[in-house]
């Protein structure tokens, strides 16, 4: 029987090896070089994280953090380095987004009985 605790630590190894997780790496070693630049793709990270978060807790939409955002991105891939590491971090987010659903996939079978249940408790 294969131990699914060692597979996981494959793949661990294996997202750590990626080029994605790589460039990744590589473009936030050259963001760091530049402290006003950091800066400036640390506020585009926090506020876009911000917005994403009130999204999904059902909050209306605030057009201004979002016109924010969008000037903000804007600044950031302009320049290289900026540019570099939006496109890296999406990469590497979509590849941590294959893996999720790969996974969920393959539990789907187990967890619907628990979803059952929750929409169970949630009808009381």
């Amino acid at each position: 029987m294969i131990n699914p605790y060692d597979k996981a630590h494959e793949l661990a190894k294996s997202i750590k090896d990626s080029q994605e997780y790589n460039e990744l790496l590589k473009s936030i070693e050259l963001v760091k070089k530049d402290e006003n630049l950091y800066k400036m793709i640390k506020n585009f990270f926090t506020l876009r994280t911000q917005i994403e978060i009130e999204i999904l807790s059902g909050k209306e939409e605030d057009k201004e953090k979002k016109e924010s955002l969008k000037r903000l991105h804007e600044l950031v891939i302009a320049i290289p380095e900026g540019r570099r590491i939006v496109e890296s971090q999406y990469r590497f987010q979509q590849l941590m987004g294959d893996i999720y659903k790969i996974i969920g996939e393959a539990i789907n079978e187990g967890m619907e009985f628990f979803n059952f249940l929750q929409k169970r408790e949630q009808e009381k």
